[in-house]
């Protein structure tokens, strides 16, 4: 559990820095 619990965090985090990084590229 929270072996799962980690990876989706970092899954998140990767998803959140992507979409923050294609913000600033399309601004």
């Amino acid at each position: 559990m929270i072996r799962s619990n980690r990876l989706l965090d970092l899954l998140l985090n990767a998803t959140s820095l992507r979409g923050r990084l294609v913000g600033e590229i399309k601004r």
